[in-house]
């Protein structure tokens, strides 16, 4: 068994992470319709198990990065850098659309806000549930470059060598179909509810990979 935490976070937070995402309300809806279902406080405890999910997740990700920088080359430790300041800004904007939509939460349940009449609190919601949407939307590319850097770093431009290589360079097919989901997906917004489960799937498969040494642990060759 392992006690370096990258793969027990790279195993933990994806599953707890993917859980909320399947559970929480909100698909495709906008506007009104989205505000009215996240009219509900329950809703409060599976955010928090998200936000816990997606904390475990990111840093295992800045873990990953930072055992990988042991022994690499000038231009991989370059790239893994790269990768660094992605992960850092898909977590801040993961936090920000997540916020975005707990403060609809709280605007419809909070009686003790002081509103006019309940149009101008539905009206408040909306908005900060649009403001919220509009930092969703490109989360996908700055989280798919940060894995693309790290699979350069590991793999670079070749076939993949060995179980460890070929592991490692999955990062970069789900990573480019991640950058280009913005450009992919139409307003069902399909393509995320298939692409979303399996990039976690890839990093509960790496973290339990090192977890049962089929494949190597970056840095500890």
């Amino acid at each position: 068994m392992s006690r370096n935490l990258t793969p027990i976070m790279l195993v933990t937070g994806p599953l707890l992470f993917m859980g909320a995402f399947f559970q929480w309300p909100i698909t495709n809806q906008v506007g009104m319709e989205a505000v009215e279902l996240l009219n509900d406080r329950g809703l409060l405890m599976l955010a928090v198990g998200g936000v816990l999910g997606m904390s475990l997740t990111f840093a295992g990700l800045h873990l990953l990065s930072m055992d990988m920088k042991k022994g690499a080359n000038q231009c991989s430790t370059q790239l893994l850098n790269m990768a660094d300041l992605f992960i850092f800004g898909t977590f801040g904007l993961f936090l920000a659309g997540l916020g975005a939509q707990v403060a609809v939460i709280l605007t419809m349940t909070d009686t003790s806000a002081v509103f006019t009449d309940d149009l101008m609190r539905e009206s408040v919601a909306v908005t900060v549930y649009n403001a919220g949407n509009g930092i969703w939307a490109l989360t996908p590319v700055v989280w798919g470059m940060a894995m693309i850097s790290m699979g350069l770093a590991y793999v670079g431009l070749k076939m993949p060598e060995g179980v460890s290589e070929g592991a490692f360079f999955m990062l970069m097919p789900i990573g480019l179909v991640n950058t280009l989901l913005p450009l992919i997906q139409d307003g069902e917004q399909a393509e995320l509810q298939i692409v979303f489960p399996l990039t976690m799937l890839l990093y509960v498969a790496l973290g339990g990979l090192m977890l049962a040494g089929t494949i190597d642990e970056p840095g500890t060759e």
